[in-house]
Order: structure tokens, then C-alpha cells, then sequence
């Protein structure tokens, strides 16, 4: 669980196992990193509903990446968490409460 209110990114590592990352209690101003990388494993990211969310860099083999994030149309283009990393035989789930 993240709680600050000025996150300003980070990085994961995930091999043959699981990860979840709740960031529902965060908050971030302007672009955020966050580097995510799995092999044979999966990340479960839980973000509020209203960041945007950027993927176009991450590269995955056997993998994928799935926004179940429900779509709104207030999404806040101050708070942005750009994505990268990498996804080999394993996958990251996005997803709000």
C-alpha cells in the first residue's frame, strides 16, 4: 500500500510470483514513473479512476496488459503514471475501487 500524497515513482520486480501495488490512498502532480517489470509472475496495480494512465512503454513476450479501470470522462491530465517495463510470460492488471 502507497499512502503518500506526493508519490513521485518507483520500480517493481516481479519473477515467478505476485505483486499488487494499492495506490489508492496516493496522489501524484504532473508525470509519475513507475517501472514495472514481471517474469513468469503478474502485478495487480490499483489506481484511482481519475489518473490517466500511460503504457505505450512497456514491452511484453507471452504477456499482457489489461485496464479493467472503469471508463470515465473526468480523468485529471495532472496526474499522470507513465508505465514502463517489461512482461515476459506474465501480465499487469490495472484496476480502481
Amino acid at each position: 500500500n502507497i499512502i503518500t500524497k506526493d508519490f513521485r515513482g518507483g520500480e517493481s520486480v516481479t519473477i515467478m510470483g505476485g505483486t499488487e501495488i494499492n495506490m489508492m490512498q496516493a496522489d501524484i502532480q504532473g508525470k509519475v514513473a513507475l517501472e514495472i517489470t514481471q517474469i513468469m509472475g503478474g502485478t495487480k496495480l490499483i489506481v484511482p479512476s481519475h489518473w490517466r494512465i500511460q503504457t505505450s512503454e512497456v514491452v511484453s513476450i507471452l504477456g499482457g496488459i489489461d485496464d479493467k479501470r472503469p471508463v470515465q470522462g473526468n480523468i485529471d491530465e495532472n496526474k499522470v503514471l507513465v508505465i514502463s517495463g517489461t512482461s515476459i510470460l506474465g501480465g499487469l492488471e490495472i484496476k480502481s475501487y
